[in-house]
């Protein structure tokens, strides 16, 4: 074995992951100048930058390479040998786990793997991630005084870079005060032996997060102090103390946060003592890790996988035009795969592929499903219904080959489970069909908001949370809402002209007519529909929509918040 050659490719690849870490960081520190001038265009973009790193150096890596191992394209032993020196390089990093599945990254390019190759792969277990968390680097302790309003002004003065406040002691008054009313309404002791207050600030365009932890005879509670930028400094504008609350600020349906951390582990771990409920993938990718939470998400279906005895099945749902989606009815996210034929007229694979990359660059606002994009998966045949397979095989035989014992899926995008509109609205109770009618619309003028038009709006293409919240996973039609024209339906000239079955009227490739929605989107029950046009009679004028076009093209993007902001 040429082990001179296989030092050198694992040099190659350190360096490239050490280039590309350096990239991610310094656009992670500059996140904070914006956020701190509120400038959430820039911050925007630099969200779009920040994701694009990842491709460009795992190509630009492979470039270098590939003049050194010309000779030896696809050479196993090669890269075993590569494996371990590159093992030996990272052993004493802090953020190891990130740059092993950089390495990852490169074999599976060099190799087009399906599956896992063990050989030259890392694997979950290859070294061990729960070390003791080094509480100096990661977080402050403060002890708890007889002045809560003391302990929360620390909390506020915690972060780094400190933050200019336009008035600390109000704001720490107001903290105490919501804490201490929170506790009296849930029952909580409002006493507590400490706070846990991590050094960095979670920031993306439009919220900023302090993230702590008060400390209970050794269990936690969480507290996150939302913050927002003034022309006099910063304000706190919201305060968050329950679980469930802190799920809707870490959604996968937001974007990523903006945080500089050293040991990624040890961050992911902190949040997972506030919020169990999610996985080490989801705290991962939450925190722009997205490449490193992909391979955890592998690693967690395989393990579940190897766990569970049930099939994979097609989804629930009407089928879309341009997906197929199956799932495993004891996993938490479904698998949705391109068809080969689409039954919507100008659909292509490459325009499908666009939108759902744009979707996953994008600001997110908390109505757009995540995606995690994967290439070459490999499943046990037995794991797939006779009729799901055939159906798959039968939809999209581009993507899906049998391969023995083996189901070879070549292209995918995973995304978490939730119940269709349609089908939520059959099942539920009438008080919650009507917050969920209601939030609908919500859904779509926020989308709206933020410059996204949705473009198919059926029931089918809207999901139900677990937490109850409408969120569009079908991205067929989606387009900017500057890009759209939006008319009202000209009036008839003539009786024949109201008789006919097709427009009497132009209609370019971007026109919209809302007046035309009415049938699809609006309720026939009657309470269901009375709640929908009380809220949102507005969504079937033209009028509301260019109201909307207006209101962005002058700057004005309104991309949310996932709390009550302070009054």
């Amino acid at each position: 074995m040429n082990v001179p050659l296989a030092t050198a490719v694992a040099a190659i690849v350190h360096e490239g992951f050490d280039t590309f870490y350096a990239e991610f960081k310094r656009l992670t520190r500059e996140a904070r100048r914006w956020f701190d001038s509120g400038d959430w265009i820039r911050l925007r973009d630099l969200n779009h930058e920040r994701i694009d790193l990842y491709q460009h150096y795992v190509s630009r890596t492979c470039s270098v390479l590939r003049p050194i191992t010309v000779s030896r394209p696809q050479d196993a032993d090669l890269w075993r040998e590569a494996h371990m020196a590159y093992a030996g390089a990272i052993a004493g990093r802090v953020d190891f786990e990130v740059a092993e599945t950089f390495f990852n990254a490169i074999t599976r390019k060099v190799f087009r793997t399906v599956g896992v190759n063990h050989e030259i792969e890392f694997l979950d277990g290859d070294f061990d991630t729960r070390r003791t968390v080094d509480a100096p680097l990661l977080y402050r302790r403060l002890p708890s005084t007889d002045d809560p309003v003391d302990v929360l002004s620390a909390v506020l003065s915690h972060p780094r870079p400190a933050f200019v406040w336009r008035d600390l002691s109000a704001d720490a008054r107001w903290l105490a005060e919501r804490h201490a009313a929170h506790c009296e309404r849930t029952g909580v002791d409002p006493r507590f032996d400490a706070v846990e207050v991590l050094r960095s600030t979670f920031v993306r365009a439009p919220d900023g997060y302090i993230v702590a932890r008060f400390v209970r005879h050794g269990s936690y509670q969480p507290l996150l102090v939302a913050v927002q930028p003034t022309p006099d400094g910063m304000v706190v504008d919201g305060a968050l103390f329950d679980v469930d609350e802190m799920l809707q600020v870490f959604s996968s349906t937001r974007s990523y946060f903006f945080v500089e951390v050293d040991r990624p582990s040890d961050l992911v771990r902190f949040l997972g003592s506030l919020m169990p409920q999610l996985t080490d993938a989801e705290r991962y990718i939450s925190i722009a890790h997205h490449r490193h939470g992909k391979t955890l998400i592998h690693r967690e279906l395989m393990a579940h996988l190897r766990q569970s005895s049930d099939q994979f099945v097609m989804a629930p749902g009407i089928p879309g035009l341009v997906m197929t989606v199956f799932t495993l009815p004891s996993y938490r996210n479904v698998f949705k795969v391109i068809r080969d034929r689409f039954d919507k007229p100008g659909a292509t694979r490459e325009g499908i592929l666009r939108s759902y990359r744009d979707v996953f660059r994008g600001n997110r606002i908390g109505r757009l499903a995540d995606t995690q994009e994967f290439e070459h998966l490999a499943f046990s045949r037995s794991r797939f219904t006779a009729d799901c397979l055939a159906e798959l095989q039968s939809k999209a035989a581009g993507s899906i080959r049998v391969d023995g014992d083996e189901v070879v899926v070549a292209h995918l995008y995973t995304e978490e489970k939730m119940t269709p509109l349609n089908l939520y609205l059959e099942q539920a109770t009438q008080p919650d069909a009507v917050r969920a009618i209601v939030d609908y619309g919500h859904a779509i003028k926020e989308l709206a908001a933020s410059d996204v038009f949705a473009g198919d709006l059926l029931w089918k293409n809207f999901g139900v949370t677990r937490h109850g919240r409408l969120v569009l996973y079908d991205y067929d039609e989606i387009c900017p809402l500057l890009d759209c024209r939006f008319r009202s339906i000209p009036k008839a000239q003539t009786y024949d002209d109201e008789l006919s079955d097709q427009p009497y009227y132009a209609v370019s490739e971007y026109d919209v007519f809302p007046e035309e929605w009415a049938p699809f989107i609006v309720p026939r029950d009657p309470a269901l529909r009375a709640a929908f046009l009380d809220h949102h009679a507005d969504l079937l004028t033209a009028e509301f929509w260019r109201r909307k076009q207006a209101a962005v093209a002058n700057g004005e993007i309104d991309l949310g918040l996932p709390y009550a902001p302070r009054g």
